[in-house]
């Protein structure tokens, strides 16, 4: 009773916000519960209430998962506010006298502060211990420069690609592009018939860069993780030969004019209304982007800069889970071992729902392994992309997923937009790019 005293004295003082809601149907105001006095395993876990998909998908958890853990106490709190105010309420609870075993974080920099702060436990000897990573897709295993492993993944995986329209490729009489010189060609085809060949959100900059950078991983698919540790720099032979190939398709008149001040929205709806042929984005508007074409759409994997020779190309993709993010263990939780094996669980239940319930193919479990099955068709689009990037050497770690500080990432895009408008050349965009890697 006294530790829920304490707690309702720290939120009020600091926040004047009611910080925890109850995972009832009602949401009502509630506090986490205090551990029991026999010392009964009791386990308190938090995600967010603002995350309407997980709202949906734990709303019977506790009382689905006691069979999996009949010795302990179970209690699932949720925490109200968009990513900046959850994050508040999230490090006021873990300064507090009674802070939570597991909890969610969407948000890498907001792991990498906690751990800083000695708040949360790594994780990787743990999860390797329970064979954790022979359940997931090879994407689910992200070691950024810590070489350290915080967070056990949760959410689904997205790739960068390139959508294509195949009405216009079929009723042009153009072929779907497998390297780059034939993409060059497709390109050609469509501007003398003024259809936008790629439609891309430039104005950021962020979506030019994660192009450069999928281009390159068809070079090398290990291109960002080296480029994170070191190994290579942006001015070295890969990416100066994939900023060579964009700037080749920029003056070839490829992308939409204005490309430095069209958003990824306004690209979005220049594809749906047919006026071109390719957009670049993520996977995660395959669905969306199915629908507006009424099913006249697919993912052009990266076509490859280098000769395939008549071999057929890898399916090579760039993105995946992001660092960091996903469910942490305090470092105050006094049952570390049941903690991590509940939060694989909160896990594997999170992913079952969104492949059972609602039919997302894009979860980081591999199916071959779970036994899942679908009330709803999953897109073809999605299940293809998810048989591919299963297989190894399909996949680049893609530098945006909380590898960088948010310095580095905004003078990333800064110097790619000044790219894409011809501001900059291939050499002196690398140079540019060398220096950004080089922030503190």
């Amino acid at each position: 009773m006294l530790n829920k005293i304490k707690r309702i004295y720290i939120v009020s003082s600091i926040m004047a916000l009611p910080i925890l809601i109850s995972c009832s149907i009602e949401h009502k105001e509630a506090m986490p519960a205090v551990k029991n006095h026999n010392e009964k395993v009791a386990l308190e876990c938090v995600v967010p209430l603002d995350d309407e998909k997980k709202n949906e998908a734990f709303k019977n958890f506790e009382t689905d998962i006691k069979p999996l853990f009949p010795d302990c106490d179970i209690h699932l709190t949720y925490v109200k506010g968009n990513a900046n105010a959850y994050n508040t309420k999230i490090k006021v609870m873990m300064y507090s006298d009674t802070p939570p075993d597991i909890f969610y974080s969407g948000d890498g920099n907001f792991t990498e502060e906690l751990y800083s702060s000695k708040k949360i436990q790594l994780l990787g000897k743990k999860l390797n211990d329970i064979n954790y990573w022979n359940m997931v897709i090879p994407t689910a295993k992200v070691i950024g420069d810590t070489e350290h492993i915080y967070a056990i993944p949760i959410d689904e995986v997205n790739y960068n690609v390139m959508l294509i329209n195949t009405k216009i490729f079929s009723e042009n009489n153009v072929k779907i592009p497998e390297s780059f010189e034939e993409l060059k060609t497709a390109s050609k085809q469509f501007k003398k018939r003024s259809i936008i060949p790629i439609v891309i959100g430039g104005k950021d900059g962020r979506s030019v860069y994660n192009m450069i950078e999928g281009f390159a991983c068809t070079l090398d698919n290990k291109i960002s993780s080296k480029l994170i540790s070191n190994d290579v720099a942006f001015s070295g032979k890969t990416f100066s030969r994939a900023a060579t190939s964009i700037k080749q398709l920029i003056e070839l008149g490829a992308f939409q004019e204005k490309t430095e001040a069209i958003t990824d929205e306004e690209a979005e709806n220049l594809f749906y209304s047919s006026k071109a042929a390719i957009y670049y984005t993520s996977s995660e508007k395959l669905n969306m982007a199915s629908n507006q074409l009424n099913g006249k759409v697919a993912v052009l994997y990266y076509p490859h800069l280098s000769q395939t020779n008549g071999s057929i190309p890898k399916c090579i993709v760039s993105g995946g889970t992001k660092k960091d993010c996903g469910l942490l263990i305090s470092s105050a939780t006094k049952y570390p071992t049941e903690a991590v094996k509940l939060a694989v669980e909160m896990s594997k239940y999170y992913n079952k729902y969104l492949y059972e319930k609602l039919g997302n193919n894009a979860i980081i479990y591999n199916l071959d392994n779970m036994g899942w099955t679908p009330s709803l068709d999953s897109d073809l689009g999605i299940s293809k992309l998810m048989m591919n990037v299963k297989q190894k050497g399909n996949i680049n770690t893609g530098l945006f997923g909380y590898h960088l500080s948010p310095d580095k990432e905004k003078s990333i895009e800064e110097a790619s937009t000044a790219f894409i408008t011809g501001l900059l050349s291939v050499s002196d965009y690398l140079e540019e790019m060398d220096i950004n890697m080089n922030l503190k």
